[in-house]
């Protein structure tokens, strides 16, 4: 806490969040790739310009085991995140009317997983890759609460769209900001918003499906899965609390 600087802190996010939401103002592919790549390489220039050990700070560096935290966290997101929309499918919420072709699947998947690569990592580090290499002085609670209301007013384009989705948006925040607390690492955060991500659009690109409901209980599934995630997770943290 005696290195934090108040002001360093605010112009840094400020900068970060500035280039990221940047690209959103214009319809292009073009503007949206080159500002969420350069995001990444102006985060790591940011913390080195605080005095900070790069992406490290975030996180974000390659000791053992970093690719299997990865791994672990992307196998979380697609399974939670496709448990509830099988579980809309199940009580009737939605109504699948076809899919698409496997050759189809095959040639757009790449694309999926680049499009949601980069949007993914950069939005880790905004909202809790930059807060855990400031502010690891704070008591855990605290932390988690303030990085979970952070990423939810990150969605400035969507906190008019109800309780539902705020709901939603702050649960996932606790799960995924819980994640960095157990691992002290920002990867299984990471791949477990890396695989909601990528399950959300192929569910959008590969199933086209008819919304039956009425009042947003697709969204209040997913809300609860990632509540069912947080527990879970608090669960695990309380456990390792307790051995050491």
């Amino acid at each position: 806490m005696k290195n934090f600087k108040i002001t360093s802190f605010i112009l840094g996010f400020a900068l970060l969040f500035f280039v990221y939401h940047f690209p959103e103002f214009f319809q292009s592919f073009w503007i949206m790739a080159v500002f969420k790549i350069g995001f990444l390489i102006l985060a790591y220039f940011v913390v080195k310009v605080q005095q900070l050990d790069g992406y490290k700070s975030y996180g974000l560096g390659f000791e053992k085991g970093w690719l299997k935290k990865v791994s672990f966290g992307i196998i979380i997101g697609l399974l939670f995140f496709g448990f509830s929309v099988f579980t809309s499918y199940y009580l009737g919420y939605e109504k699948i009317l076809s899919y698409e072709s496997l050759v189809v699947i095959i040639q757009k998947l790449p694309m999926i997983l680049l499009m949601t690569f980069v949007p993914s990592l950069a939005e880790d580090i905004l909202t809790r890759g930059y807060l855990y290499a400031h502010l690891k002085f704070l008591k855990p609670s605290i932390w988690i609460l303030i990085s979970s209301i952070i990423y939810v007013l990150n969605h400035i384009w969507r906190l008019n769209e109800g309780i539902s989705v705020l709901s939603y948006l702050f649960f996932l925040g606790l799960a995924l900001a819980i994640s960095i607390i157990i691992t002290k690492s920002l990867w299984l955060t990471f791949g477990i918003h890396w695989g909601a991500n990528i399950a959300f659009e192929c569910n959008n690109s590969f199933i086209n499906t008819i919304t039956l409901s009425k009042n947003n209980e697709p969204i209040w599934i997913l809300a609860i899965t990632w509540l069912f995630l947080f527990v879970i997770l608090i669960i695990k943290y309380s456990k390792l609390h307790k051995t050491n």
